[in-house]
């Protein structure tokens, strides 16, 4: 069992956590630090990340400080902010992330907690987390894409699954069908059972019940949501081209709760207001026995 792990390890870089009696609480959100116009101390991002406890698992969907990911950007506006939680935190890079087609500066900071290519597999407690890079090239996609399914293919199936990326496949703003290019990173999580999808990018939040690649509603789909809540300005939704559970014009952070077979959600805003709350059952064969 041993030499399987290693393995793994070298093979896919999956990193294998403890399984987890308990449920596990994370917070996510992307689009978050911006202090052009107020101290960083005093800033949206100050207050979004003082909603998430102390030694929570964090997940940073992206546009970690603007208007670029600078040194200078992350030094000054995130490191105060949701620099707090650095050591919690798994992160996959936004547009803004890249200065000159490049993600240096975020990669520095967040090492190999942001994968070393800009995407990772590791198991939290009875979850596998995917973690992929939307804003590479072509070529660089092509390469992920192979990397991702191989590591799927190649690892004991996970009880639940979740990925989280940048650029949202489905959403209601001004950004919708920036995503389209991830539509078979979809479609290959799809056939792996996968239950939930995170990401930033528009400035919102927004819920959907299960879809599958052609946003289309279906029982046994993934659930995606769209969480760029994270304390840069917000923009509001333009002519919906979807049916939503819930959309939010506000900064807050996604509230995870991820069991054995299960997961609840609730979207915590700044003030302390929870909304959108549901829960459900993982979709693959090992949860559906439990």
């Amino acid at each position: 069992m041993v030499y399987v792990k290693r393995l793994a390890v070298l093979l896919f870089g999956l990193q294998l956590l403890p399984s987890h009696a308990d449920p596990i609480k994370v917070f996510a959100a992307g689009d978050i630090a911006d202090c052009r116009y107020d101290a960083a101390n005093e800033s949206d991002a100050a207050r979004t990340a003082s909603l998430i406890p102390p030694g929570a698992r964090v997940f940073v969907l992206g546009d970690t400080a603007y208007q670029h990911a600078t040194s200078e950007t992350l030094a000054n506006c995130y490191q105060p902010t949701w620099g707090v939680h650095r050591a919690t935190t798994w992160a996959v890079p936004g547009n803004h992330d890249y200065v000159d087609h490049r993600a240096d500066a975020f990669h520095a900071y967040f090492g190999g907690d942001a994968g070393p290519d800009g995407y990772f597999a590791r198991r939290l407690g009875d979850w596998l987390v995917i973690g992929l890079d939307s804003e590479q090239s072509p070529a660089g996609l092509d390469r992920q894409y192979r990397w991702l399914k191989a590591t799927l293919d190649g690892q004991p199936r996970a009880t639940c699954l979740l990925a989280m990326w940048h650029a949202p496949l489905f959403s209601s703003g001004f950004h919708r069908g920036s995503g389209r290019h991830m539509s078979r990173f979809w479609e290959l999580l799809d056939a792996h059972h996968a239950d939930v999808v995170l990401n930033g990018h528009e400035h919102f939040y927004e819920s959907f019940d299960p879809r599958d690649a052609d946003g289309r509603a279906v029982q046994d789909g993934i659930r995606e949501f769209v969480v760029g809540t994270g304390g840069a300005w917000l923009h509001g939704f333009w002519r919906p081209p979807y049916e939503s559970r819930a959309r939010i014009e506000r900064h807050g952070v996604l509230e995870l709760t991820l069991g054995n077979g299960t997961y609840a959600w609730q979207f915590v805003a700044v003030g302390g207001r929870r909304m959108d709350p549901g829960s459900a059952m993982c979709r693959s064969p090992a949860a559906l026995q439990r």
